[in-house]
């Protein structure tokens, strides 16, 4: 259904918040944002795992941060989850999409194959790029909601 992303984002951030009092957490927002379609539930526990990722990279030294983005020009936007911790080797990045595959001791390596599943049932990309100067950057990227066509009176 038609959503507003920042709501699926403050819940993920709020959930934070409360657990994790001493976490440099930080949201930002696009001024104006259209609506995506999608399931809400699934897409928050898909930034969930993101964000969630991002916590475990910066333990308790680090900034997560959760920006949402609108690109207007090909409609689409983006949900950008960014941490300052130790980063994704090289070699690792094209392994993290894949089931099993983990960079933690304690790790499943599920977490980042089902938000690839979930973002592409949405017709949406995930990927990971370096996060300058330190850390990573998940970006999701969803379809912009189809705007209805006007009611002729």
């Amino acid at each position: 259904r038609p959503t507003d992303l920042r709501g699926v984002v403050d819940a993920v951030a709020a959930l934070y918040r409360e657990s994790r009092p001493t976490l440099r957490l930080r949201t930002a927002y696009a001024d104006e944002l259209p609506l995506v379609e999608v399931d809400p539930d699934h897409i928050r526990r898909a930034v969930l795992n993101l964000v969630d990722n991002a916590v475990g990279a910066v333990e308790s030294g680090g900034e997560v941060l959760v920006e949402i983005v609108h690109l207007a020009e090909v409609g689409r936007v983006q949900v950008v989850v960014s941490d300052t911790g130790p980063g994704i080797l090289p070699e690792d990045k094209d392994k993290l999409f894949i089931p099993y595959f983990s960079t933690k001791t304690n790790g499943m390596g599920l977490g980042l194959p089902i938000v690839h599943e979930i973002v592409t049932e949405h017709r949406g990309t995930v990927r990971v790029e370096d996060n300058h100067p330190r850390g990573s950057r998940f970006i999701l990227e969803l379809p912009v909601a189809p705007v209805p066509a006007p009611v002729p009176i």
